[in-house]
């Protein structure tokens, strides 16, 4: 499984190449699963400017946040609120390991696990997330958060380019690599794009915040 992997976050770069757009380059539509277009704040794509947001925003109460951390999410943790959700998720390996330690069961069919059912109404409204996660232990795994509806995928990616070595990292890319790169953990983190109507902001955050390590 690791040699089917082995180059996956690398491509994901060059993938962009075959697009003709880089790494940096701004993505609009909300549906976009490809992890090589940009959502982040930092790349110069902006949530909030564009009218069909704010058309959205204005009819719907439809808005867009980014959720973004330098520190690694503790797999239980994560795994006892993924077992809160209002999805029917599909978690990796560490994921599934931790919900074992945190004695919970990972949801499914819209049905919570053994939380007080706060978060599933705190996530219901989301429409659609999507992201790079970090989990602790995993300093070697880049893995991609995907929820659309009532689904939510949480796998492993390919791996942080800072784990992978300088000389192969494609020479075309490597500025835009480096935009990604922070303190000692590299590229490591947390980025989850978030749309949905009538979002809690601050709340899902907490909530998030609430898993990471440490």
């Amino acid at each position: 499984h690791a040699e089917a992997h082995e180059h996956s976050h690398a491509e994901a770069h060059e993938h962009a190449e075959s697009h003709e757009h880089s790494h940096a380059a701004d993505c609009a539509d909300p549906g976009c699963t490809d992890p090589s277009h940009d959502h982040s704040h930092g790349h110069g794509h902006s949530h909030g400017g564009s009218r069909e947001e704010t058309t959205a925003a204005q009819r719907f109460g439809i808005r867009t946040f980014v959720y973004a951390r330098r520190s690694p999410f503790d797999p239980a943790k994560l795994a006892r609120l993924v077992s809160d959700l209002p999805f029917l998720a599909t978690v990796a390996a560490p994921l599934r390991q931790g919900a074992q330690d945190a004695a919970v069961t990972p949801a499914s069919g819209g049905e919570g696990g053994d939380g007080d059912g706060g978060n599933m109404a705190l996530f219901d409204p989301l429409l659609r997330s999507k992201g790079f996660v970090w989990l602790a232990g995993e300093d070697g795994v880049a893995y991609f958060w995907s929820q659309a509806g009532k689904r939510l995928d949480l796998n492993e990616m390919g791996r942080w380019w800072d784990s992978v070595p300088r000389e192969q990292w494609p020479q075309a890319h490597l500025a835009s690599i480096l935009e990604d790169f922070e303190g000692k953990g590299g590229d490591r983190r947390q980025e989850i794009v978030f749309i949905g109507a009538n979002l809690d902001e601050g709340a899902i955050c907490e909530a998030l915040d609430g898993c990471l390590a440490g």
